[in-house]
């Protein structure tokens, strides 16, 4: 019986160690330091803060403008201080109409792959403050 439940727990334990491993791999399946929105997009993102627990970045896109395509690796909070209409692209998919935003507005985004964003506005830039989560991963 000793012998049983050790069996057991051991292989419970490599069962959960496979599926850690797994999930922490897959927070990075679209992410690569190369497509990191600071290195893809960087005149669209700027660093305000960053530790070991968020980065924080002003988001910026001008009226007419479709940014480069990049990736943000960690979930985040996206604060509209100027918002706009926006389309999204992301490689594989339609393009998606996101609507217009809300001035002040505040969504949650989830990990997600690369994707471009177009301001479809005639004069108003979208400015947004960007609050990426890095110990929800």
């Amino acid at each position: 019986m000793k012998q049983f439940v050790k069996s057991a727990l051991l292989l419970g334990a490599l069962g959960a160690a496979f599926l850690l491993g797994q999930t922490a791999s897959n927070f990075d399946k679209w992410w690569t330091p190369q497509n990191d929105a600071l290195a893809a997009a960087p005149q669209h993102h700027k660093v305000l803060f960053e530790n070991d627990e968020v980065r924080v970045l002003e988001v910026t896109v001008p009226p007419g403008v479709r940014e480069p395509l990049h990736a943000h690796r960690y979930p985040s909070v996206l604060y509209y201080v100027s918002a706009a209409h926006l389309k999204e692209y992301s490689p594989g998919v339609p393009a998606v109409d996101r609507g217009h935003k809300d001035d002040g507005g505040v969504i949650f985004l989830p990990v997600g792959p690369p994707h471009q964003m177009e301001n479809l506005e005639s004069s108003k830039p979208l400015r947004a403050v960007r609050v990426e989560l890095k110990k929800a991963r």
